[in-house]
Parts: structure tokens; C-alpha cells; sequence
């Protein structure tokens, strides 16, 4: 029986890659209550759709943010979530964010590397971090592939350089090297990561470093686990009482704005 209460920090809007038209986007309306209740997850930060693939991403920004907003508004108190951004369309971008994480309706940001194609450290990207870091919002970057990690990873750098009081979050792919991890949060105090319950599993030095120093930077994170699998996976790791409250629960309210106690 699970006793913990857990946020799960990055659940990705499901989506199917092959559209014939922007249209045919159908927007998110699954409840996921009952499951999130049956798995023991007492909250979520819901991502946009992970759209790399798809040919429409550079015209549904907009789309994907006001798909988060409603899904968030249908249980606030258990869902947060992340707005998108368009560097085609900065101006429009800008607007949507401030609105949407000024008034509260979502939590911070959300961008994939994989559709940054001129580089996170490039010009156009830097109103998203500037508009963040005003807001007192994190910025979610999602890795899908090891090659665009050690790719992008280096203009990573650069951005939490210019901007070091920006909470910056890194969702790696799975069985990314430990080493690189922890030079970036050694040398930058406000960049994390989202890590599933299975990477700490298999790391026992990562594990470590969780428990004795970073405590407050490693953020829980159910995929590519379904949340039961996740949670079972999460409760069985070998740290103490209080990592484990950060790593499950305290890092993802304090970062995403969840009430102290979030509703069973």
C-alpha cells in the first residue's frame, strides 16, 4: 500500500504523430483521476504532446497551450501544467505564457529540444527564458534521444549562465551518464532533473547523490513506467525518509506551485 504522496512532474500529453491535418488533432479529454487514484499519485504537471515527429508543430503552440489549460481547469487542485512555446512566434508566445502562468492557470514552461533546430542558446529562445524567469517559473527541457542531449547539453550551459535565476529542469532519456548530470547541477545551482525511479535504481552513485547532496534537485518522473509500475519502482529505492519526501513530492510542490498538502 502506498503511503507517500507522489507528483508526477512531467506527463506528457499521448498523441499520435501521423496527422493529414492540424485538424485532426483531437484534444485531450481523458480523465485521469480514476488511474492517478488507483496508482497512488496524488498530483500531475501535464507536458504538451511530445511533437517532434509531427509536421504540424511549428503552427500549434497555442493549440497545445490552451489544450493544458483546459485539462488543467478540469481538476486544478491535482493537475498542474506547462505552456508551450513558438520561437517562430515570440511575440505571440510571450503573451500566452505571461497570461497563463501570471493568473495562475499553469506552472512554467515546456520545450523539446528536438524541435529547437537553431539551438536552445539560440536568440529566439531567450524570451522564453527571460519571460520565466520573471514569472518565477521553471523551464522544462525534454531530451528524447542521447544524441540530442550531448548535442544540446553544452548550450545548456550557456543559457543557466545568463540566466542563473531560472529553474531550469532537464528530462533526459533514460540511461543518460551519470557523470554529465552531476557536473551541470555541481556547477549550476538552479538546473534539476526528471528522473524516473528507474534511473535511480540502476545508479546506485546518482542514488547516493540524492541522499547527501542533492536532495532538492532530482525531481520524480513515472515515464517510460506507467505510474503503478513507476510508484512500486519509486518505493523501493534505497533512500531515506527525507530524499524520498523531496525526490517523490516536496520538489515537484515547491517548483510547480502545488499546495503544501496535495488532495488525495
Amino acid at each position: 500500500m502506498v503511503t507517500a504522496t507522489i507528483i508526477d512532474a512531467l506527463f506528457c500529453i499521448p498523441k499520435s504523430i501521423k496527422l493529414m491535418q492540424i485538424s485532426d488533432c483531437v484534444p485531450f479529454s481523458q480523465d485521469l483521476s480514476p488511474q492517478m487514484k488507483a496508482s497512488g499519485i496524488a498530483g500531475v504537471v501535464l507536458g504538451p504532446c511530445n511533437c517532434a515527429q509531427c509536421q504540424h508543430q511549428w503552427n500549434c503552440a497555442d493549440r497545445r497551450t490552451q489544450e493544458i489549460v483546459a485539462a488543467v481547469k478540469q481538476n486544478p487542485k491535482r493537475l498542474h501544467g506547462l505552456a508551450s512555446y513558438d520561437p517562430l512566434r515570440v511575440g505571440d508566445s510571450l503573451r500566452w505564457i505571461d497570461e497563463a502562468v501570471g493568473e495562475g492557470e499553469l506552472a512554467g514552461a515546456y520545450a523539446q529540444a528536438e524541435c529547437c533546430v537553431s539551438g536552445l542558446d539560440a536568440p529566439r529562445m531567450y524570451p522564453l527564458y527571460g519571460v520565466c524567469a520573471k514569472l518565477r517559473a521553471p523551464v522544462v527541457l525534454d531530451f528524447t534521444s542521447h544524441e540530442r542531449w550531448v548535442h544540446h547539453r553544452p548550450q545548456v550551459e550557456v543559457v543557466a549562465a545568463e540566466f542563473p535565476e531560472l529553474d531550469i529542469l532537464l528530462a533526459p532519456p533514460p540511461r543518460t551518464d551519470t557523470g554529465s548530470m552531476l557536473r551541470l547541477m555541481q556547477r549550476f545551482p538552479r538546473i534539476g532533473f526528471l528522473l524516473s525511479p528507474q534511473d535511480l535504481q540502476a545508479d546506485a552513485v546518482l542514488c547516493e547523490f540524492v541522499e547527501l547532496q542533492g536532495r532538492e534537485r532530482i525531481v520524480f518522473r513515472a515515464h517510460p513506467q506507467s505510474w503503478s509500475a513507476a510508484v512500486e519502482t519509486a518505493m523501493a529505492l534505497r533512500l531515506g525518509p527525507a530524499a524520498r519526501r523531496a525526490y517523490l513530492s516536496e520538489n515537484a510542490a515547491r517548483l510547480f506551485r502545488f499546495p503544501v498538502e496535495v488532495p488525495a
